[in-house]
This record gives structure tokens, sequence and C-alpha cells, in this order.
């Protein structure tokens, strides 16, 4: 969705903003605009989204646009399009659908999922230090304003949009800075005592959407474009209970040292849960946040091995630091509760086995 300011669009340099760099296109508003241009578009000579690749995309179309003076030979682009061509991805894809007037979080639950180029890039204000200048953001109540912060413009399409798909949640309320734990995106987490991170992260950083989500190829261009990995994941992470190892949980570990997590630094029986029983992250935490529990505690499990204990409750009570009690049956054994670090039977202590093997 884009918000046109045009008052203030030459307010500094135009040689500031990339697209009003003529070192980058010599020709000006002329490189992208064209008489009375193609039929709904903005002056274009062809619809918005290929015309994005004709500077952003493979060598052939750059070295089209380069020889007809459109785009400066001297600078290198990255091939933004060869993102989008991977199994998980931003839909521009989905043509025919976007308006230029719609209004985001979208209002119509009818309305298919789309997104277009310009929904996170505004054209003019776009610059190389600010991608996404001068966009039309969704601040955590829901309340348009302008982009300050990376997760406003996530917000946009990730929050209070009446057409969320079944299987995803607001993310909105997950972040809640009222809720019992979240990632610290909207404001400082809750919880301070974090030993597992990796410096310099410190349980007063915050983080941003892109920390998680974006190109898994550290080489290629950096943006929330495309991955191979599923939800457009930077690095690899299971929401399947299988072996621990290093790529299992790849994207955790970013943050998290696993000698840490497995050594049991943080929570008394991880290695137990992740290693012995192959439980996965996902399994017990959110990634996101929780609207219950502290400590991102969310209890899932997309092979449906989590149920009620035998008094009926999926529960989690905080009793301290590093204390607490769970309600709920996991792999047929039921919590009813099972209290830590007291009343754990000896023989399903982390200390009776040997950590160091790792």
């Amino acid at each position: 969705m884009l918000i046109l300011i045009p008052a203030p669009l030459f307010s500094k340099p135009p040689g500031e903003k990339s697209h009003f760099n003529k070192e980058n296109v010599p020709k000006g508003c002329a490189s992208c605009h064209k008489g009375h241009g193609k039929y709904n578009t903005p002056m274009l000579p062809e619809v918005k989204r290929s015309f994005c690749f004709s500077c952003h995309g493979d060598i052939t179309s750059i070295e089209k646009t380069q020889s007809k003076g459109y785009l400066s030979g001297k600078i290198v682009m990255d091939n933004i399009q060869k993102e989008f061509e991977k199994p998980y991805r931003h839909p521009v894809e989905k043509t025919g659908i976007h308006r230029y007037n719609e209004i985001l979080p979208e209002k119509d639950p009818s309305m298919p999922r789309h997104v277009v180029c310009g929904d996170c890039h505004h054209h003019h204000f776009v610059t190389h230090e600010n991608r996404f200048s001068g966009l039309k953001g969704t601040d955590r109540s829901g309340l348009n304003a302008i982009v300050q912060s990376e997760f406003e413009l996530c917000f946009n399409c990730h929050s209070y949009s009446a057409n969320l798909p079944a299987n995803q949640t607001n993310k909105a309320d997950l972040f809640n800075i009222m809720n019992p734990s979240y990632h610290p995106v909207i404001a400082q987490g809750k919880n301070l005592n974090v030993p597992s991170l990796v410096p310099p992260l410190s349980a007063s950083s915050t983080i941003k959407c892109s920390d998680c989500h974006g190109n898994d190829d550290p080489a290629g261009p950096k943006g929330l474009h495309g991955s191979s990995y599923n939800h457009i994941l930077s690095k690899h992470f299971s929401d399947i209970d299988g072996p621990e190892d290093l790529f299992q949980y790849e994207l955790c570990y970013n943050c998290h040292r696993r000698s840490s997590i497995l050594h049991n630094e943080s929570f008394p029986y991880h290695d137990l849960h992740i290693s012995t029983e192959g439980v996965s992250c996902r399994t017990c935490h959110n990634p996101h946040g929780s609207t219950r529990f502290p400590h991102l505690i969310d209890f899932y499990s997309s092979a449906f091995i989590i149920r009620p204990s035998k008094s009926g409750r999926i529960d989690f009570i905080k009793l301290g630091i590093g204390a607490g009690k769970c309600y709920l049956n996991c792999h047929d054994k039921d919590h009813d509760p099972a209290t830590y670090p007291a009343e754990i039977k000896k023989s399903s202590s982390p200390s009776t086995r040997n950590p160091s093997r790792r």
C-alpha cells in the first residue's frame, strides 16, 4: 500500500532518493514513466511487477535496461526476481488483485491474499539506508502511521487483516507487550534471566522481524522476498519433533547458544526434552509470543502429541527462576503436574547422563 506525499517529494536533494539519483537512473523520471504508459499503471511501459524486474531482475533484463540508457552501467544490481522463484516467498506473482486505493490491513475477508513490490518499497521515497521510507504502516494498536519500525510494515498484512488464513494468527496479539511473554520486537522482553543469549544480545535487546525471516542465502540480497525454508525463514527450523542437531534448530541457535540449551542453563530439562525425547522447540514455545504463559510457552504439536493431563488441564505455572510445573500429557507421559526442580524422579534427571558427549 502506497501513501502519496507529493509536497515533500523533493524536500531533500533528489540524489538522496535511489530512484532520483541520476548516477543510477540517468534519464531521471523518464527512466520509468513513458507518455501515457500501459493501461492501469502510473505511466509505466509495462505492469509494475515485471517492470521492477527490468532493473531488479536477471542479468539479461538488467543489460537490456542499461542498453536503453535507463539504468547506469556503473552499478551492480541484485537479482531480486530470483528470490521470488524460491518455494516460500511473498506472492508477487498473484497479479490482477492489487488495487491502487486499497487500505491495509485488509477490511474485506473475501479478498485474496496478495502483495506487490510497492507494498514494502515506495518507489519515490526508497533509499539505500531506508527501504521502507514513505510507507504507511500499522502500529501495535491497529492504527495507521508512517512506518518508523519494521514491524509496523509487517503488521499491514500480518496483524489485523480480515482475510488472515485460518492457520495464521494476529502477530500484533502475540507481540503485545501486555502478554506474559513475547520475543522483543515491539519492546524489550520481560524475562531478565536469559543465559543462553549469544553476545552482543542481552535481556535488554530488541530484535526485528527480519532477524528471523529473510533470505536463506547469506550471500544473496537481503530482505523478506523469498527463502528455501518455510515461513520465509532465513535459517532452518523444524516445528516437528525429531532428533536434535545443529541444523534442526539452526534458527533458534542463531540467538540462543546451543551449548547453553543442551547443558540446561535456563531450564533443567531442556536436554532431556530436546535430545532424549526429540521434542521440537515449537512443541513448548511459540516463537512470536504467548498470551498465557511466561518464557514463550504455548503448548502445541503438529503431530497432536500434547493432550490434557488426567485432570483435564494443559497448563504451566511459574514458581520462580528455574522452577515451575506443567499439566499436560505429552508423548503419553502424564504430567499432572510435573514439577521442577523438586519432585522430579532421579532417573529422569539430565544429571544421570553425560552432557559432555556433545
